[in-house]
């Protein structure tokens, strides 16, 4: 490896950068002129069509409010799920499999040969990936199960695309939401998995809506 040092400067530039991101966040979703409900675009609707019914004239000023309120809206949603997503991906750095240094392999006496014997189980380590839980494990697994494929497969296709261990991926789809292997399979079969990871991840509805139709 190069210089240390230099190495160093660089991982104190990254931590600067997601710290000032965070901080970013934090200001921009807890401004309350930001953060515009749907019910309040959906009260100027109806106040409105009251108006037509009535054969009222309605005031261009609730016009453009009603405009202003809906863009507002629309932009705080993307900056949460944008959040969501920053998050995930951090957190798939902290989740993914971490190198291992080689083991030792000591010499049997007498015969020059290796003493270490690798256990029946054994997997070989994957790099870091940053995946995320949303987009890279569960919707790729609901879909492979959706279109016929039992769990184990669907975990094993995207352990096998992602180049991460089948562990991992089971590990994503069900510690991850606080499941039991069996419970998540029941989730799925009865697509009520859907209104759980909305639950989770309410900032990504956009993309869990398209991508689970």
């Amino acid at each position: 490896m190069g210089n240390i040092d230099d190495l160093k400067l660089r991982i104190e530039r990254v931590i600067s950068e997601v710290k000032d991101i965070i901080k970013l966040f934090e200001m921009e979703i807890a401004d309350p002129r930001k953060a515009v409900s749907f019910r309040q675009v959906k009260e100027i609707e109806a106040s409105i069509e009251r108006l037509k019914r009535q054969d009222l004239p309605v005031p261009e000023e609730l016009k453009q409010l009603k405009l202003k309120l809906f863009s507002t809206h629309e932009i705080h949603k993307e900056l949460l799920s944008l959040h969501d997503q920053f998050v995930a991906r951090i957190l798939g750095f902290t989740s993914s499999e971490t190198p291992q240094k080689p083991a030792r392999k000591d010499r049997a006496p007498n015969t020059g040969r290796s003493s270490y014997r690798k256990p029946p189980n054994y997997e070989k380590p994957l790099g870091s990936k940053g995946n995320s839980n949303l987009e890279d494990y569960l919707i790729p697994v609901i879909k492979l199960m959706w279109s016929g494929q039992d769990h184990r497969q669907a975990f094993r296709q995207i352990a096998k695309k992602l180049d991460v261990r089948y562990n991992t991926v089971s590990s994503q789809c069900t510690r991850a939401l606080g499941l039991k292997t069996d419970e998540f399979i029941n989730q799925v079969k009865s697509k009520a998995i859907v209104e759980l990871i909305n639950k989770k991840y309410p900032g990504q509805y956009h993309t869990i809506k398209t991508q689970l139709k």
